[in-house]
């Protein structure tokens, strides 16, 4: 099981954006999964978690169903994974599934462009 933090990487691509209360984001890689995970100032003793098996890769969707076409894979170094966060994800995505990541008038703002 490995962890890797992102919050520090997050601040600087995203700045005010981030919610003032996020402490801690980061991925949990296991042999078999990947989480993303997050902590609040407000409950500091919760870290709450978010298996990423369900994200795709967009350039790997044609080739389903005869291959696994997540964008997180377990089998890779965890580094690589962090990297796959930070620049294929976006805000966009990443505020309508991952509350508390980004503060309520970024996601809001974020929301008005559906």
């Amino acid at each position: 099981m490995k962890r890797i933090n992102l919050i520090e990487n997050y601040r600087l691509k995203y700045k005010n954006l981030i919610h003032p209360d996020l402490i801690y984001l980061g991925l949990l890689q296991t042999s078999s999964e990947v989480f993303l995970e997050k902590i609040l100032d407000s409950k500091p003793e919760l870290m709450i978690q978010h298996n990423l098996e369900n994200i795709l890769d967009k350039d790997l969707e044609a080739f389903l169903p005869h291959i696994s076409g997540a964008l997180f894979n377990p089998l890779i170094d965890i580094d690589d994974n962090a990297s796959r966060f930070l620049l294929h994800m976006d805000p966009l995505s990443i505020a309508m599934n991952y509350s508390g990541i980004f503060s309520e008038e970024a996601t809001e703002h974020l929301l008005n462009f559906i």
